[in-house]
């Protein structure tokens, strides 16, 4: 915004009229990301069903994902945004757990055609991967594994840093679990 304002379009609270700007922009070219909180994309389902009907090259970044965020309240807590946007078909939702999987979503968000949805959390979380880290789409991440695990976990985003605890203090009783980053809720190997 700061550095290219040109290309940066305020649509404040009108989340259906941002969608249809982002499509419009769509269709001159350019690759738009409409962002914002994850539960107002429910108010734009429509205009965003559409652009697939449309096959617009649409990405949505929707922050405050989750019931992390409790500072903000249940309002502002997107909790079917996966549903909702998994239930378009070619869909792709990707749900970074740090800062670095956040940068490589983008990236990959931008190289995919068609609707990629990013699901970001509000939290401010520790980086569990270093810059090198390779990320794909429809790939997790094994975090950490033993032959002697028990079971596999599997989360994503804010979520995961809490699974990660949990490991480590089963780990203290003797239990060992897989924890697995799943990244790429769509398409999923």
């Amino acid at each position: 915004m700061k550095v290219q304002p040109s290309k940066f379009i305020e649509c404040f609270i009108m989340e259906q009229n941002m969608i249809s700007v982002a499509q419009g922009t769509a269709c001159r070219g350019y690759v738009p990301f409409a962002s914002t909180f994850a539960a107002f994309f429910a108010r734009a389902f429509d205009q965003i069903r559409m652009g697939y009907v449309s096959r617009t090259n649409l990405k949505l970044v929707g922050s405050h994902c989750g019931i992390s965020i409790g500072e903000d309240g249940p309002s502002q807590m997107g909790l079917e945004d996966i549903a909702m946007i998994r239930a378009i078909p070619k869909s792709c939702v990707i749900y970074p757990s740090d800062g670095v999987s956040a940068h490589r979503a983008v990236d990959i968000a931008y190289n995919t055609p068609g609707l990629v949805y990013i699901r970001t959390s509000r939290s401010v979380v520790p980086v569990l991967y270093p810059q090198t880290e390779e990320f794909t789409l429809g790939k997790m991440k094994v975090i950490s594994k033993d032959p002697a695990d028990k079971l596999v976990a599997v989360s994503g985003g804010v979520i995961l840093h809490e699974l990660l605890e949990a490991s480590r203090k089963l780990a203290e009783e003797g239990i060992k679990i897989r924890v697995v980053d799943i990244f790429s809720v769509k398409p999923i190997d």
